[in-house]
Formats: structure tokens, sequence, C-alpha cells
């Protein structure tokens, strides 16, 4: 008599299978998407960073003159702030442009982010905001779509 010779999984098998990728799904996809939401934070930060830095050296160098060694106060810095300067206090609009934002090294110049850039005594504040569905924007938590430079109070 011949045998039979079986090969497969049972139906019992794929579906021991099924339920053991559906609990590693279950524990994974949250973690995954805080990493996700916690990167969006940081690079806001980042970018806030970026932008307080650019507009304290712009700051500066329109303090000291507008040319030093290799150094020259950008246009798009002058042609919106060089008469009146940076606003002593909080702007009660958003006063980053796009052009802004790309002359300070933020990619693209992205309407992504929306924000308010002032000086606070000596040091130079950039608050910057998260839009909606852009790259910075937080959906777990929308408290996390903002960020202040350093400068800041």
């Amino acid at each position: 008599m011949k045998k039979l010779n079986k090969k497969g999984f049972t139906l019992i098998e794929l579906l021991a299978v099924i339920v053991v990728l559906a609990i590693v799904m279950v524990v994974a996809i949250p973690s995954i998407l805080n990493s996700v939401d916690d990167a969006k934070k940081t690079s806001l930060q980042n970018a806030t960073a970026t932008v307080a830095l650019w507009f304290t050296k712009q700051y500066e160098l329109t303090l000291l003159g507008t040319n030093i060694g290799d150094d020259a106060v950008s246009k798009t810095y002058s042609d919106v702030f060089s008469s009146e300067g940076l606003p002593p206090e909080s702007p009660t609009e958003n006063n980053l442009t796009d052009a802004l934002l790309k002359a300070s090294g933020i990619a693209g110049g992205t309407s992504d982010v929306e924000g308010k850039v002032y000086l606070n005594g000596d040091l130079v504040c950039v608050s910057l905001k998260a839009t909606k569905n852009g790259e910075f924007y937080n959906n777990v938590d929308p408290d996390k779509n903002s960020a202040k430079s350093a400068g800041c109070p």
C-alpha cells in the first residue's frame, strides 16, 4: 500500500500564526505611532532652533554693520526688518513669511509652520506652530505642535 505524502500546514497551524502576528501588530503599532509623533516634535524644536540661530546672526550683523568678513546681512532679512529692526515685543500676527523661513534654513520655505519672531531684551525669540497636516504636525498630542526658542520667556 502506498503511503500518502502529506505536505503543508493544517488550518489550526495557520490560524495560530495569524493570531500571533495580530498580537505583535497590536503591540507594535502604537509604539511606532508614538515614535513618529515624538520625531515630529523634535523636528519642530530643531527647526525653531535653526530659525532662531539665523535670526540671531542677522540681528547681530545689523548691529555691527552689514558686511563683516565673508558674512553679510541677508537681503530677505533686511527687506523685512531693516528700517524698524526686529519688533521689541511679540507681534499680534505671525511675521515669519515663507521667504524668511527658507532663508533661515527651513527647506523650501515650507508653509507647514507659521510663527513670530521678536526681540526679548537682547535675545531673539522665535515661536513656531505646526499647521494641520503639515510635516511637523502632531496628530496624537496637539499640545506638541508649537515650539519656542531659548530666547523666549
